[in-house]
């Protein structure tokens, strides 16, 4: 790996608006905030994040977020570009690069060091039993343990992208997490015991970096989200029992997170801006949720079934937009659906697959999804009348709603249409004959899609749009009829639209079909 990718790398491993928060100046590239429960203590990388260059520093701060010695260690010696850090008997250990090093936090004498040297960036450090400490390496994905006694060094697994580690001693559980080969495709895994890692389901494939125990049975992660940064940020906390993620958004470039759990509190170092920030976990959960409910629309739905067939806009920048939705694959090609801020495609042939980041969509419909009403119809319906129920349910008809579907159906039909390579291309309502179809019997899943309004039609569909999407994840597409109970119904109201259009050649060049509105023609020529 050359140097400009060590320095990618090393950039994307590692503010918070709204909420209540303290905010700490003046550090140089914080990495990592990391407590005894007594004292605080943060990393600072230096200049140059990946580089030999002995200008990195720890900084010692107060619980309430005062700077107590910003150059707290080293006392002597140096530190190149620290990261992950650890308290274990009143050792600081860090990760530097290559090597760890161990500062006893009362003399601030260096006690304790091990080099690695086939390592290139270790990142994270977590206490794990008997004495040893656990260090992600991410250039290789090497979880290595490493025993403080007798300084013997071992990998114990090995992980692609691997950033944050934590370990829970009381459940025997280890979770690491990761950035993704694409820069944003990380997950989150887990393992008990000597058992092998598994990946959590129900959560977004992000830039993770931090991981943290809020208890025995809640996670809190960081995420970057991509990489170069897009002005935000998340921070997920994760329920083990339900296998439930929930999504809270910060700012930009949030690291290697701390978190107490007797105050509540999380400690943020905001690398690229040179802050930490303290918030309480409360105050995120209340507020920090500007970005819900927000419905992105890319392309226009006229132009699309009128034969605008190539993707323009890469999955990854889709999901910046919204963990929720439906869309078009590129060429068409079977249906898109997003879930948990993951995509589809359902093919023609039936079959389900994720799609890589890099693929791209030619018309496309997402929300961060947040539900504001949710009810349950546990009496076997079918789609006409469930369809009347939520419809009723809907107290303002012109207002836009996502709405998602969960349950048992005995019945489920859907379609999606077959690839198109040659130009010119069809119109969508001439390829009908083409629709491959499919009917799943006795299946559980998700309806994801949206009741929009009428003046919404030709820009997007009005009324019902729903997709499916089995729990197995091997059934899909776009939904023509269905029969169900046990239903769970969430709908979030939509607080916006935003359109984005495409600014290719085909678009700037399609004809849209005037619409008749002799009302409006007559006001604007004052007739």
């Amino acid at each position: 790996m050359n140097i400009r990718n060590y320095l990618t790398l090393l950039l994307i491993l590692f503010g918070l608006k709204a909420f209540s928060q303290q905010i700490i100046n003046g550090f140089a590239m914080p990495e990592s905030v990391t407590s005894d429960g007594k004292r605080y203590f943060v990393s600072n990388q230096g200049q140059d994040v990946f580089s030999k260059d002995g200008d990195g520093f720890i900084s010692e701060i107060s619980e309430d977020g005062k700077i107590i010695d910003l150059k707290f260690l080293p006392r002597k010696g140096i530190l190149h570009a620290p990261k992950g850090m650890t308290v274990a008997d009143n050792i600081l250990y860090v990760a530097d690069l290559d090597r760890i090093i161990g500062f006893d936090i009362n003399t601030r004498k260096v006690v304790f060091e091990v080099i690695i040297p086939e390592a290139k960036i270790l990142n994270d450090i977590c206490r794990l039993e008997s004495g040893s400490i656990g260090v992600t390496e991410t250039v290789s994905g090497n979880i290595y343990k490493v025993n403080t006694q007798t300084k013997s060094v071992e990998i114990i697994d090995n992980m692609p992208t691997v950033n944050g580690i934590n370990y829970n001693g009381q459940t025997k559980q280890l979770v690491v997490c990761t950035n993704g080969k694409n820069y944003g495709e990380g997950s989150v895994y887990i393992k008990t015991g000597n058992g092998d890692f598994r990946e959590l389901p129900n959560i977004a494939n992000g830039f993770f970096d931090g991981i943290e125990w809020m208890d025995d049975n809640h996670l809190l992660i960081s995420d970057w989200v991509t990489f170069p940064v897009k002005d935000f940020g998340k921070l997920w906390i994760y329920d083990l029992a339900e296998q439930t993620s929930q999504v809270y958004f910060t700012g930009e470039s949030v690291a290697d997170i701390y978190y107490n759990p007797a105050t509540q509190k999380i400690y943020m170092p905001q690398m690229f801006h040179n802050k930490v920030i303290i918030a309480d976990k409360n105050k995120i959960t209340e507020t920090a949720q500007t970005k819900h409910n927000i419905l992105y629309n890319y392309g226009i739905i006229d132009a699309f079934i009128g034969g605008l067939y190539r993707g323009t806009l890469p999955i990854k920048d889709l999901k910046l937009k919204g963990d929720f939705g439906i869309g078009a694959p590129d060429m068409l090609d079977g249906e898109l659906t997003v879930i948990d801020g993951k995509a589809y495609q359902t093919k023609a042939t039936g079959e389900t697959v994720v799609l890589d980041n890099d693929h791209k969509t030619s018309f496309s419909s997402v929300t961060f999804f947040k539900a504001d009403t949710t009810f349950y119809v546990n009496t076997a319906t079918e789609q006409k009348a469930l369809l009347e129920t939520i419809a009723h349910t809907l107290t303002n008809k012109n207002e836009m709603y996502a709405i998602r579907i969960t349950g048992t159906f005995s019945y489920v039909k859907t379609r999606a249409f077959p690839p198109l390579k040659e130009e010119p291309f069809p119109v969508l309502s001439s390829i009908l004959d083409r629709q491959q179809f499919f009917e799943h019997q006795n299946t559980t899943g998700t309806f994801i899609g949206y009741y929009l309004p009428e003046y919404l039609n030709g820009i997007n569909a009005s009324g019902f749009h729903l997709h499916f999407l089995s729990t197995d994840k091997k059934q899909g597409g776009h939904i023509l009829d269905f029969k169900g109970q046990n239903l769970k119904i969430d709908i979030a109201r939509q607080k916006s639209f935003k359109l984005e259009v495409p600014t290719d050649g085909d678009f700037q060049n399609f004809k849209f079909r005037k619409k008749h509105n002799e009302d409006l023609k007559r006001v604007e020529q004052g007739q």
